[in-house]
């Protein structure tokens, strides 16, 4: 079977929940084709249309707010878009996953399946398309939020937030292991935007036992800046290997995103949710606490003390720890029932 996934590299999610999917469809036996949607509608604005992103929009919660309206957006066009149907006919795929809002608006009605994967915790207008044959649901609280938007439950699939196999292949922590330093993983996605940062480490230097990796992905500004200003601070450029620093670590610390929320799942890391602005953010701040998957640290609270506070309090990580790993068998559970082929459709 022929897979088309099409997806978008607004943040680093909907790319790297579409590269999972490639590896384990292709773990399947399948022939597998990822494009970027705005690059194939938009092949001599992507660039800048990206560069406005990373550089202005995604640093400001009230212009990514109305920009993101866009995804969220229910409008949809009956006719694919010209750019692909052209695309569609030079690949011929046997069925359609998309990993981004925005792909269900300039589909149209293909004539082979389409799987709508949903990259977060809570479900907007832009999510549903009408055409789908089914939907990917990261929980089961997705999937009541897609039934009470009025999609049918046999359409709906719950298998978690795909992340790469390097995770999901992870051990078990031990709930109960005590170390005397403990260590925290920051990520800022591979964007590498971490706003809060320089006011979390100030704190954090005076806080010796407790051990920081920096991962800056491709920011290679804030690598050089932690290199020369926060010598205590072991910092990491761009890696394929998230999942063994996230292994070692006791917390990650992280905007809420959807994707790093499931990787640390999988790695059985709880999570230290940091100043959730954005709608997604937010929703996936609510799952964590939910569920008691980690700390949020909201707006306008002292991240240092919040974080100083929970280390020292072995009965509350302890806790964390249990919860997270529950959570990752019951995707884990939810996942093996979803995955297979069957009548022709990867589901």
């Amino acid at each position: 079977m022929k897979i088309w996934i099409l997806t978008s590299n607004f943040g680093s999610g909907h790319f790297s929940v579409a590269r999972a999917l490639e590896e384990e469809y292709q773990q399947q036996g399948h022939t597998v084709v990822v494009s970027d949607m705005v690059r194939l509608l938009y092949p001599k604005k992507a660039n800048w249309i990206y560069a406005a992103f990373s550089g202005c929009i995604c640093k400001s919660s009230r212009l990514y707010t109305l920009v993101n309206h866009f995804g969220r957006n229910t409008y949809s066009s009956s006719e694919m878009h010209p750019a692909l149907a052209r695309e569609m006919a030079r690949i011929c795929p046997d069925l359609i996953v998309t990993t981004w809002s925005g792909c269900g608006r300039k589909l149209g009605k293909p004539d082979v399946p389409v799987y709508v994967c949903i990259t977060d915790v809570g479900v907007h207008p832009g999510w549903l398309y009408p055409e789908a044959a089914g939907y990917f649901a990261a929980t089961s609280d997705v999937a009541e939020q897609l039934i009470k938007a009025g999609v049918p439950s046999n359409k709906i699939h719950v298998r978690g937030i795909p992340v790469k196999s390097a995770f999901r292949q992870l051990p078990d922590k031990t709930a109960g292991e005590e170390r005397p330093e403990k260590h925290l993983l920051i990520m800022g996605g591979g964007l590498g935007v971490i706003p809060w940062l320089d006011g979390l480490l100030k704190d954090m230097e005076k806080a010796p036992h407790v051990k920081l990796t920096v991962i800056t992905g491709k920011n290679h500004k804030l690598y050089q800046k932690l290199q020369r200003e926060y010598p205590f601070v072991q910092a990491v450029g761009f890696v394929d290997d998230v999942a063994r620093y996230l292994a070692k670590a006791d917390f990650l610390v992280s905007k809420p995103g959807g994707v790093s929320l499931f990787e640390s799942i999988y790695a059985t890391t709880p999570c230290i949710a940091m100043y959730p602005a954005y709608q997604h953010e937010l929703e996936n701040a609510a799952f964590i606490e939910k569920y008691e998957l980690g700390m949020v640290v909201h707006q306008k609270e002292s991240a240092y003390e919040k974080i100083l506070e929970l280390l020292e309090d072995a009965p509350r990580c302890r806790k964390y720890q249990r919860n997270v790993t529950q959570k990752k068998h019951e995707i884990e559970r939810a996942r093996r029932q979803a995955e297979g082929v069957k009548n022709g459709n990867v589901i």
